[in-house]
């Protein structure tokens, strides 16, 4: 049996499979981006729209010599991905609000329904990079599912699991040592909280991984995946306002490097091609798939990362910790945070690391790693033991793993450079620094692999704490549902505003949910948030 899934495994082109995926996810975001930035609301044009990028789609597949074997196993793996997400059901705060604000408003304007009210959210929703939004309706499209929309983590993750794997290869890593730290780096605590739900972070960095990797190997001169390139870096641009920061930091850093440690003549003229592809791909994710809002609130006269920058600014980050505790320089704020114990408040306005692990400290820190935005120590326990331990390389120093140190040296930039990077949820490329500092400067597989179970006993632990949440969770939640059946009956539900957009919820359970009463059709007025309320 080993040997039939090693020599079916061994007929993929892998290249090729993460090429289809990334493609895919970036493809579904196109579809919907059109149909947001042109406010279609017809059918026909829809229709017409989508008709056309699957046609380019199948244009793609055949000048890219597509293997119809790995092609098949690319639609059958995202095709249950997507089906198997379709029963989950968003319970976090950024996704019931602002994240699922679009998709909603999207299926809304398509499907001529009017509102009384706006969607909760619609503030952020309107004003912030919406890549994966758009991709969450196309999947709802696809599979008639709000929820198979927060699919694109884990599709994502495995381009970026084949790409960090293959930077390891470069410093001499064994393919197999390469493949388990990948892993490890991609399925840390902040990806595991997030991927049952529409948060975008753990995501985000996978396509700066999938664009940093490939963008490194095209300057390099090694083989690269164009599509790659290309395609991640739109969906970095498009997904989140830092995306233009981390491409450029990473470009920046790319381009230095080699400049300077390679042969400066002609180096430009050499690299022509890999700058045409940087400059077409950031016009078609600034000017199409972030049109909104990158290229709106340049037309309204606001700054381009409004509303995070610029005059009329949001502090997103009031109340999320104590004044004194933001008070302190970024270096102190994440030192401070990743060598503390594990923990969330997100009432708690005066909140501050804890380092005392007393037991009942120890069961809120399990119980933290459940959620997508762990505030204090965000990677782990075992993530300050990780970054201590990988000091040690300096004692068995290699040579040849300028690739890995180039790529290093990008990465603490980007962290550095971060005014939050104490919370975990923002900067996710930090847990592949201990990796890449061993990888880079170390000569001991030992060491590695020491880093590599820490990882592993972090991720174990986030993914006990993420279950036990979802199945506490999704248990009331039918609970809840069960309720409404019984009280409404057949007749409609009627939400009222809220900042929580449970429609998409239940519309997924087959609920009917009108936006406003009407004097014809009888409804019932349902309070979900009250419903959900979890009692300890």
């Amino acid at each position: 049996m080993s040997m039939t899934i090693k020599n079916t495994l061994g007929r993929v082109n892998w290249t090729q499979f993460c090429d289809q995926i990334v493609a895919f996810v970036f493809a579904s975001s196109l579809y919907a981006a059109i149909l947001y930035n042109f406010n279609i609301d017809s059918q026909l044009l829809a229709g017409m729209v989508g008709t056309s990028i699957i046609v380019a789609i199948v244009i793609y597949g055949y000048l890219s010599h597509a293997q119809w074997f790995t092609t098949i196993l690319t639609i059958l793996f995202i095709s249950a991905v997507l089906l198997s997400f379709g029963y989950l059901r968003e319970f976090s705060y950024d996704g019931l609000n602002y994240h699922i604000a679009t998709p909603l408003m999207l299926d809304h304007n398509l499907n001529g329904v009017t509102s009384v009210h706006a969607p909760g959210g619609i503030f952020w929703a309107t004003h912030y990079p919406k890549a994966f939004e758009y991709f969450a309706y196309t999947a709802k499209v696809l599979t008639t599912h709000f929820n198979s929309g927060k699919s694109f983590t884990l599709l994502l993750s495995v381009p970026a699991l084949f790409a960090l794997a293959q930077l390891f290869q470069t410093a001499g890593v064994s393919g197999r040592a390469a493949l388990i730290a990948a892993a490890t780096c991609v399925y840390n605590p902040v990806a595991l909280g997030q991927f049952t739900t529409l948060y975008v972070d753990a995501a985000h960095f996978y396509c700066w991984a999938i664009f940093s990797v490939n963008l490194l190997f095209a300057l390099k001169g090694t083989g690269y995946s164009k599509v790659q390139l290309g395609l991640g870096l739109v969906l970095l641009i498009a997904s989140k306002l830092t995306g233009l920061v981390f491409a450029s930091i990473s470009i920046a850093v790319f381009f230095a490097a080699m400049f300077v440690a390679g042969e400066k003549r002609d180096f430009f003229r050499k690299n022509k091609a890999v700058i045409g592809q940087l400059a077409v791909w950031s016009v078609v994710a600034v000017a199409i798939v972030g049109y909104s809002p990158y290229v709106e609130n340049v037309i309204a006269g606001r700054h381009i990362f409004y509303p995070v920058v610029g005059k009329d600014k949001v502090d997103v980050m009031g109340g999320k910790a104590s004044a004194h505790f933001l008070g302190m320089n970024p270096l102190h704020r994440l030192l401070l945070s990743y060598f503390s114990v594990p923990s969330n408040c997100s009432s708690c306005v005066d909140a501050e690391p804890t380092f005392m692990p007393s037991p009942a400290r120890v069961r809120d820190a399990f119980i933290a790693l459940h959620t997508a935005d762990t505030r204090f120590a965000g990677f782990g326990p075992f993530f300050g033991v990780m970054l201590i331990a990988c000091l040690a390389s300096f004692f068995w120093r290699r040579k040849d793993a300028d690739v890995v140190r180039i790529f290093l040296l990008a990465t603490l930039v980007i962290v550095l450079t971060h005014p939050q990077s104490w919370w975990a949820r923002y900067v996710p490329m930090l847990y592949v620094v201990p990796f890449l500092v061993i990888a880079g400067f170390s000569s001991s597989r030992r060491l590695f692999h020491i880093v590599i179970v820490l990882g592993v006993a972090n991720s174990v632990l986030a993914a006990g704490s993420v279950a036990g949440y979802i199945i506490l969770k999704q248990t009331h939640y039918k609970n809840a549902v069960a309720s409404v059946r019984e009280m409404c009956g057949q007749d409609a539900i009627v939400l009222p505003t809220s900042e929580m957009n449970w429609e998409a919820d239940l519309r997924d359970d087959r609920l009917l949910v009108v936006t406003q009463i009407s004097q014809k059709k009888p409804a019932c007025a349902v309070n979900f948030d009250q419903k959900m309320v979890m009692k300890k």
